[in-house]
């Protein structure tokens, strides 16, 4: 988005030399942060002052708006059809996470998803800097770990009101799936491809060894018979409903799921972050085991050359869920993992994305129990906004829960005219002084009780 600024230099009398300022705003194809840069038009820029002062303020004024100042983290929090719903939780630091909606779904899962339960949620910031996208898997594993089909796209623009589309693979691409032989589609991610300059979504497919003869190529008898992973990718419609028929990304040779994507500046190149599920020792000899490995490539879509060795802290098996994520105003990122065996997230940090060194083990327990999730940066004012939305949400919950007789029939009225004006505002609010006006008059009823 370009704006044109112009200063006009007085050189002699009837005679002037126009100056234009072409200031353009960027959205990085890599980071959560806006990149400003400005162009002169002109070679011989003399006196330009006004013009140079009034970009250096528009500059700054863009800067400070979009700062990112926390951390939000989307995840689901176990196996039951009530916890494979999506819930968010805010950080200042990246590594302590405090919930929103007292860990309570932010988004009901029966409301978006084919199998009414979604797991690993991946959320993103788009390139304009104010749309926002999510992907979940559509799996319910009450009906077992091989029953998914599918996966669910989302979109937003305030990081509350979401919509969303759910696509199942057989129904979609019947000549190139089917029931019998596709047996997962786990962990969908997404990225902006600066190439193509569209959204790639990528994810895990589990193929059944035994019907599949793709599978079956280039390997032992052995694995033929297990079921197979591989990581494809397909393209997002301009509207985020839709996506490409499936090609080949990454095919490690046995199990490899929860493909993470991170475009390394420094080297400029994509790192594949990904599990190895330790299902052979066919890789060059490498004993595989549970683990996160990466594989690197200068393009996008491959292909990925992988670099035999686990990246975790070693001897903290098994994981999975691995996210990789920079730290707000630094040169180092963080590796985060499940270590879903073992009561808690565990944070390694890295200023190469390459030589990780062990952080802390945060523990997941009473409300806090997140499974296979994703960080992604965000400002002070969409965090003051989730939060007010936040409030708004225990307000009407606690008004829930008093009890009915201690009112009388004329504060049943005005209880039933505070609950329909809180859910109207959940339902309708864009901004945080939506909520935030309506949990005040809330609390203030609540208050006589």
């Amino acid at each position: 988005m370009p704006f044109v600024f112009f200063s006009v230099t007085f050189i002699r009398p009837l005679r002037f030399r126009f100056h234009f300022f072409v200031v353009t705003l960027q959205q990085s194809s890599h980071e959560n942060n806006i990149i400003f840069y400005f162009r002169i038009m002109n070679r011989k820029v003399f006196g330009s002052f006004f013009a140079f002062m009034a970009v250096s303020f528009f500059l700054c004024g863009c800067a400070r708006e979009k700062k990112m100042e926390s951390y939000l983290f989307a995840y689901f929090t176990g196996n039951s059809p009530e916890e494979e719903q999506i819930c968010f939780a805010l950080s200042d630091d990246g590594y302590n996470y405090t919930l929103l909606n007292d860990g309570e779904p932010v988004i009901a899962s029966a409301d978006i998803a084919r199998k009414k339960c979604v797991r690993d949620p991946h959320i993103l910031r788009g390139e304009d800097g104010d749309t926002f996208y999510m992907v979940v898997t559509d799996m319910r594993s009450n009906d077992g770990w091989s029953s998914n089909d599918g996966l669910v796209l989302l979109k937003s623009s305030d990081l509350i009101h979401w919509t969303s589309s759910a696509i199942d693979f057989p129904d979609t691409w019947p000549d190139m799936f089917n029931r019998e032989a596709l047996t997962q589609v786990w962990a969908p991610q997404t990225i902006y491809d600066p190439v193509e300059k569209k959204y790639m979504v990528y994810y895990s497919i589990g193929w059944n060894g035994a019907t599949q003869q793709a599978a079956r190529e280039s390997r032992t008898e052995q694995d033929n018979h297990k079921t197979h992973y591989v990581i494809y990718c397909s393209y997002a419609n301009e509207d985020f409903t839709d996506i490409t028929e499936p090609k080949l990304l990454f095919d490690f040779g046995t199990a490899a799921i929860d493909g993470d994507i991170v475009y390394d500046r420094k080297n400029e190149e994509y790192i594949l972050f990904f599990k190895d599920e330790g299902l052979s020792t066919m890789n060059k000899g490498f004993r595989t085991r549970q683990g996160v490995m990466r594989a690197t490539s200068k393009s996008l879509t491959g292909p990925y050359t992988v670099e035999y060795k686990h990246l975790q802290k070693q001897g903290q098996y098994p994981v999975e869920g691995s996210s990789v994520f920079p730290l707000i105003d630094s040169d180092e990122y963080i590796l985060m993992y499940d270590c879903y065996a073992n009561g808690y997230y565990q944070f390694c940090k890295s200023s190469d994305l390459k030589n990780f060194e062990f952080v802390q083990n945060t523990l997941t327990r009473g409300n806090f129990t997140p499974r296979h999730g994703s960080v992604m940066h965000i400002t002070r004012a969409e965090r003051e906004r989730l939060e007010a939305w936040d409030d708004l949400c225990m307000a009407l919950d606690e008004l829930r829960q008093l009890p009915i007789p201690a009112f009388t029939l004329e504060q049943l009225d005005i209880r039933k005219e505070m609950m329909d004006m809180a859910k109207q505002a959940l339902e309708n609010g864009r901004e945080k002084k939506d909520f935030a006006k309506v949990a005040k008059k809330v609390r203030r009823f609540m208050a006589k009780f």
